[in-house]
């Protein structure tokens, strides 16, 4: 676990509740009791733990406990090149066998097969198949190939050596610029300033086959390294696995002392003004640097409890600012979380207008004084509280439930920084006995501790927009600012307003479910009295999580190009302004104890709901849902503070190359439909509160003009009642409506536009063919086929031959309104003087696909994907959630379900060749550039 994203140690907690002594403020926290670990004879350590979700799955990890810092001045970047390496080849794994056998076996480039570098560690990742013996066994001779039998094949290197350099390419732009003025303040008179882990574009073209060898030798070694392993495993059969895998693998001799390279506290306050032209934000960052708090006792997990409240609550206040007409601020957040293994950081950040630095800076400072001065309220604590409560609960119920992959982090932080993991069973007890004795005063005093007087051993970046509008101040201008801010005597106290009324006051008439289908599958379809379809699939598959959407045509089609844009914004709109008497900041306080949130959406063709609840918030979840069919309020303060943001977040774009390069092609790809134009001051000043207020409730009136769609934990019985109460209670005139076609196409023929913007020397590129294409399961699933082996094909070509890129794919995107079309889209982002080739080898891979089909090696890794991607999605809610919402919407059949298997068994070769023909049109391809100005 890290304090740095509570959210993550919220949903990644796991396991059960033991009967223990209570422990003692001295005591360190056991490891999770569930987990087998143990130490080889040559220094590797081992962390096992089994684990039944997905069924039939592993994750594996390497561990390696080196990374960019252990690099000598003429190394800077060999750490990530060692572990491009690692899939070019190995002894047992041949060039790119590696990544081929195990797409072989379904397993994902990408999202199951990675790894990262970063400043203090190297971490290799693979998920494996566990129900078959040989395939599981040969999974860790993966890992022990990559822990000290890479092959550095001096063809491969020359090969991968493109592909880092266009990683690094990749990362250039404004906010690298910026990075690279403020990072060495950051880490004053520390390694980490100078030892980047994407490393230096002159030793990444010219370091030799030996240098990335030594430094492989050097520390890939036993004492440096870990194995991890959770998933739906044999624990005593794994762990024996491990120790024959691994412990054969030589100690090293005359090894480098791991070294730990500390970040100096500084006496002085630190600015750091950076800006650039293309940079499209504007944006503080207040640091305070802290020694490293780390969580090994029991008494640490009490500070740990105390830091996550600070945390919930600070970000609460400074959310709470940006709602307000007029602030200085739009965006907001604060936190104390970890910097680097050895330094810690409280820090706030915002973002802001242009020509608002004092501003903003008056006000991020303000309310940090505001809490050392007179702390949080009582009110705040609780709720807080709450739903650090609601959250280890909701954990703990699902502890049979929650994903390996979520819970394989933990063991690997612990092994490399000794975070405890004592596992959900311990930690919810924990929460029990000391979240109830935190005093108010307690978490009131880590202000005092934190912020310090003058900013001592702090530092204020500034990250500014360069242009004509925005004024850059000096750093004397902004220590002016700061140190006024710090010293004003005219702070008041923090006022917590809630509203302490039910979020529905008077509930309503229920209506009866006046029919029952049952429509196979598990799904019942229930017709209240007042027309409200309702789709329910109760399921096993977590233990305290249900799902809903609800679903109706029209959209913002249905407005005058007049309208569009209040129309667009009304779904924002009205998230802002809120329901009853509920705005935004007040319905996050009711909401903050319970498990339970509805999101509305109002698109272009539809409008929908869409939430989650636990079983026990279930019934809030339904009253959201009320209340923004009945009950959405108008609030001018609220629609004031929207449109701010909304020119905040538009008003530097024009600078942004990436921004000008997408809003080009959606203009161009609409043949310039007025709806379509980039938004600017005089767009949005087309939004009205009247008329966006209006549109979201037509669009949001008549309930049974929408389908409604619930999965999850819940039985029809116990259901039934809220459902007849909140959607059945709701009484509205029926509209039943359907979208219109506004007429909108992509123009025909072949096109080409190249967009000049930026310095970077950098093409960013979209390919794409269009065409019509009818709209069925079955030619979505045939066009995924497609665009999956091209993925394939195009990677090996442009990345793995060529080294021209670090990423490649081919996404398809069919829509069914106003009749079926299709776009295939090929992205990729490379040198540009490499611009031509590359878009010559990505023809010559579709022409391959034309003419000779698909080879057997690459049908079986499409198959394999597509029944192992289909196994896990039919254990989840989401996919069924859209399985059956998709049904009912687009008029399929639940049947097509039985049909996939046979549609991945039967492909054949010549089904890649005939679709490639239909779908790759020479006479209907779109090429966009984006490229430097120079």
């Amino acid at each position: 676990m890290k304090t740095s994203k509570l959210i993550f140690l919220f949903l990644s907690l796991t396991t059960i509740i033991s009967a223990q002594e209570p422990l003692n403020p001295s005591d360190f926290l056991p490891l999770d009791a569930s987990v087998r670990t143990g130490t080889l004879t040559n220094g590797i350590k081992y962390f096992i733990k089994k684990n039944a979700k997905p069924e039939n799955r592993a994750e594996l990890r390497l561990v390696v406990n080196a990374g960019s810092t252990m690099e000598n001045e003429d190394q800077q970047g060999l750490a990530h090149f060692v572990e491009h390496m690692a899939f070019n080849g190995t002894k047992n794994f041949q060039k790119n066998d590696l990544v081929n056998y195990l797409e072989s076996i379904g397993t994902e480039f990408g999202p199951d097969l990675n790894a990262y570098t970063s400043f203090d560690e190297t971490v290799y990742m693979l998920q494996i198949p566990t129900d078959n013996e040989e395939i599981y066994k040969k999974g860790f001779l993966v890992l022990e190939d990559w822990a000290h039998n890479l092959s550095f094949d001096s063809l491969e290197i020359e090969k991968e050596r493109g592909v880092v350099l266009e990683e690094w390419r990749l990362g250039q732009g404004a906010n690298e610029r910026m990075e690279r003025k403020y990072w060495p303040l950051l880490f004053k008179d520390s390694r980490y300033a100078v030892r980047l882990p994407i490393g230096q574009p002159e030793v990444l073209k010219g370091c030799k086959q030996s240098a990335l060898r030594d430094f492989y030798k050097e520390w890939y070694r036993p004492d440096l390294q870990s194995i991890v392993v959770v998933g739906d495993i044999d624990l005593d059969a794994t762990e024996k696995l491990v120790k024959e895998q691994f412990s054969k693998i030589p100690v090293h001799s005359n090894s480098k002392p791991l070294q730990s390279w500390p970040v100096p506290s500084q006496k002085d306050f630190r600015v750091s003004v950076v800006s650039d032209k293309e940079n499209p934000y504007n944006v503080i960052q207040l640091l305070y640097f802290q020694d490293s708090k780390k969580l090994k006792t029991y008494a640490d997990y009490r500070e740990y409890i105390k830091r996550a409240l600070f945390n919930g609550m600070i970000s609460a206040r400074l959310n709470e600012i940006t709602k307000q007409p007029n602030a200085p601020i739009v965006y907001a957040g604060a936190n104390y979380s970890d910097l680097v293994r050895n330094k810690d950081i409280y820090g706030c950040f915002a973002v802001f207008p242009n020509d608002k630095f004092a501003e903003a800076i008056e006000v991020v400072v303000t309310e940090n004084e505001r809490l050392k001065r007179f702390g949080f309220t009582a009110t705040e604590l609780e709720r807080m509280k709450k739903q650090i409560f609601n959250q280890f609960e909701q954990a703990y119920l699902e502890k049979d439930k929650t994903e390996s992959k979520s819970i394989v982090s933990e063991y690997v932080s612990y092994y490399l920084t000794g975070t405890a993991v004592p596992g959900i069973e311990n930690e919810f007890s924990y929460i029990k006995d000391l979240l109830p004795k935190i005093t108010l005063e307690e978490v009131d005093l880590l202000s005092k501790q934190w912020i310090t007087s003058k900013g001592e051993n702090g530092m204020l970046i500034l990250m500014m927009a360069e242009n004509a509008e925005n004024k850059i101040p000096s750093e004397k201008d902004v220590q002016t600012v700061f140190f006024k801010a710090e010293q004003n005597n005219n702070i008041s106290k923090y006022e917590d307003k809630v509203v302490t009324t039910p979020l529905v006051e008077q509930l309503p008439t229920p209506k009866k479910v006046s029919k029952v289908v049952e429509k196979g599958y598990g799904i019942t379809q229930w017709t209240l009295e007042n027309g409200v379809k309702v789709l329910l699939k109760p399921t096993n598959f977590k233990d305290n999580e249900i799902l809903f959407n609800a679903f109706s045509w029209g959209g913002t089609s249905l407005y005058s190009d007049k309208d569009f844009r209040s129309a667009d914004a009304s779904n924002g709109i009205q998230e802002e302004m809120g329901f009853g008497k509920f705005d935004a900041v007040s319905l996050e306080k009711y909401l903050q104890d319970k498990t339970a949130y509805v999101y509305t959406s109002v698109s272009e063709l539809s409008e929908s709901l869409s939430g989650k609840s636990s079983k026990k918030d279930v019934e809030t979840l339904l009253q959201l849902t009320y209340s923004m069919f009945t009950n959405s309020r108008t609030d001018k303060e609220a629609y004031t503070s929207y449109i701010q943001q909304k020119k905040v977040m538009i008003q530097n774009a024009s600078s942004d190359p990436e921004s000008v390069f997408y809003d080009t092609l959606q203009y161009i790809l609409s043949s310039y439909d007025v709806r379509s134009k980039p938004e600017s001051d005089s767009t949005i000043a087309e939004i009205t509160l009247k008329k966006s207020h209006d549109i979201f409730k037509e669009r949001f009136l008549d309930p049974s003009d929408f389908v409604f769609t619930f999965v999850g934990s819940f039985n029809l019985d116990s259901i039934q009642p809220l459902i007849e109460m909140y959607l059945g209670g709701i009484v509205a005139p029926i509209k039943h409506e359907v979208s219109k076609d506004l007429g909108v196409k992509i123009p025909k023929g072949n096109l080409v536009v190249t967009v000049k913007k930026g310095e970077e020397p950098r093409s960013s590129v979209i390919l794409l063919w269009n065409g019509e294409v009818e709209y069925t399961r079955k030619t979505r699933f045939e066009s995924r086929a497609l665009t999956n082996l091209l993925s394939i094909t195009l990677r090996e070509n442009l990345r793995e031959d060529k080294g021209g890129v670090y990423g490649v794919g081919m996404y398809p995107q069919l829509n069914s309104f106003p009749k079926g079309s299709y776009k295939m889209i090929c992205q990729f982002a490379c040198d540009p003087e490499n611009l031509e080739k590359l878009v010559a080898a990505v023809k010559e891979e579709i022409s391959a696909v034309k003419n000779n089909g698909c080879s057997e090696v690459n049908l079986n890794k499409i198959k394999e994907t597509l029944l192992k991607e289909r196994e896990e999605e039919l254990k989840q809610n989401n996919f069924w959630l859209s399985f059956i919402s998709n049904t009912d919407a687009y008029k399929e059949q639940l049947a097509d379900l039985d049909l996939f298997e046979n549609w991945v068994k039967s492909l054949k070769s010549e089904d890649f060749k005939r679709l490639a023909n239909f779908y790759f049109q020479d006479n209907e391809f779109k090429q966009f550039v984006l490229s430097p100005e120079k």
